[in-house]
């Protein structure tokens, strides 16, 4: 039985997270968040933190109400990704967020709405897969419900039955490793490292640890955790 990560999150912790997301206008929710940082993680390049939190946060890092607040909501998010980043590492089947509706049924579709921006971000970066005609069906099962509702004709598909999107989940669990591993060799040229979020000696004119270029006490000095 594969044993809990250290760093995943608790049920307190989901909840405190989707709560402070419910109260942001355009963010993602969790379940969209995972496939997000899923897709960001398994993919060929480093997209660093400074540019894919705007897109969690619905274009802009929010106004938190305090440091300690910061503090928290973004420890809770560098946490989820080094998650998803060690379970992955270690070779391990991860098993996504996915929320039950009202009827009790996960239906994935925002995870994988997550997932295809996360590969938007870098698509030309991905193209190797999205062409490999051997592997690109890896792909498929998270293509199948991001575009299952579409209102194109080309890319819209009839509801998935209850079964068939059972089947097409356990597919796109088992495809999140896969992805993973089929990059891995891209990704060691740049070595994407666990984002942190702790920097007690980082110094207040230091470059700030988020990517931005900004000095430290200019960017992200208020919702660092010390």
């Amino acid at each position: 039985m594969q044993s809990p990560s250290r760093t995943e999150l608790t049920d307190a912790q989901v909840d405190l997270l989707e709560e402070f997301l419910d109260s942001i206008d355009g963010a993602m929710n969790l379940e969209t968040i995972d496939g997000f940082f899923c897709a960001l993680v398994s993919g060929p390049v480093l997209v660093m933190p400074s540019e894919h939190l705007p897109h969690v946060f619905g274009g802009e890092l929010p106004d938190f109400l305090s440091g300690e607040q910061a503090g928290k909501i973004m420890q809770l998010v560098f946490q989820h990704w080094n998650h998803i980043a060690d379970t992955l590492l270690r070779g391990e089947v991860y098993r996504p967020i996915l929320f039950e509706n009202e009827a009790g049924v996960c239906q994935a579709n925002d995870w994988a709405d997550g997932y295809v921006h996360g590969v938007r971000l870098r698509w030309e970066s991905w193209s190797g897969l999205i062409n490999d005609m051997e592997e690109r069906g890896l792909m498929l099962p998270v293509m199948a419900l991001h575009f299952e509702h579409d209102d194109d004709p080309e890319f819209g598909s009839s509801p998935i039955a209850g079964e068939k999107r059972g089947d097409i989940i356990a597919h796109m669990i088992a495809g999140i490793l896969e992805i993973y591993r089929y990059f891995a060799p891209q990704r060691m040229k740049g070595v994407q490292q666990p984002i942190q979020c702790r920097q007690p000696k980082i110094g207040r004119n230091d470059p700030c640890y988020c990517g931005s270029g900004r000095k430290f006490r200019h960017c992200h000095e208020s919702v660092t955790l010390h």
